[in-house]
């Protein structure tokens, strides 16, 4: 399901950690840039943090002890599931990941794809945004935000939403909270167009601020 709860959110771990408990593995050349300190695996590799395993893959890494990781072609593993994207840099002060470039996240059977994948460790909060299609629901949105914590979804238009025979379907100036509800027979979905305030007041602030410290 689209909701699900992250146990251990790879930014918020090297955010806490640093660069200096991942352990590195070099496919190939590696050098350290003078001008920015960066240690750069020319030929790609994987960072892995050792207390929570979480597996960072990449053709191309680029990482400075403490402040970010930049990675190309890149694949994350753990118990946040699985993003492949292009591109995925990690603000290690701020505890933000960035994903870009055409993005997939999986995670026990959930599929969701965007242009680009944000991630807030602070407000456990991910957001997918551009052309996103999920599957568990059957959605698709301009924007899916999802509250790690609560469970809640929250669709920006245009947005469809499928449930059986009921589709929803929302215009540009649209929004569509969806709440997960465990059921003897799996998570079922109560959708409304009425958005709790707290929630969209969350959603507003993170697009803002990443609207200005995003790395597209």
């Amino acid at each position: 399901m689209v909701a699900c709860v992250v146990a251990c959110a790879v930014a918020s771990v090297w955010a806490q950690s640093g660069v200096a408990e991942l352990e590195v593995k070099a496919y190939g050349r590696q050098r350290i840039d003078l001008a920015t300190g960066r240690t750069i695996l020319e030929d790609g590799g994987e960072l892995i943090e050792r207390g929570s395993g979480v597996r960072l893959v990449a053709s191309w890494i680029a990482y400075a002890e403490g402040v970010d990781v930049d990675a190309r072609d890149a694949r994350i593993e753990g118990d946040l599931g699985r993003i492949d994207a292009p591109r995925v840099v990690i603000d290690l002060g701020l505890g933000r990941l960035t994903a870009s470039g055409g993005v997939v996240w999986r995670r026990a059977g959930l599929v969701v794809s965007g242009e680009r994948l944000w991630f807030d460790a602070e407000a456990a909060v991910i957001g997918l945004l551009g052309g996103t299609e999920a599957q568990e629901p059957d959605a698709s949105a301009n924007e899916v935000w999802i509250d790690l914590a609560s469970g809640r979804v929250l669709l920006f238009g245009p947005y469809r939403y499928a449930d059986g025979l009921l589709v929803l379907r929302g215009g540009e100036d649209g929004a569509l909270q969806l709440d997960a509800v465990e059921t003897d027979d799996g998570v079922v979905y109560d959708a409304s167009t009425v958005v709790d305030a707290d929630w969209l007041a969350t959603v507003a602030a993170l697009r803002e601020a990443w609207g200005t410290t995003s790395d597209d």
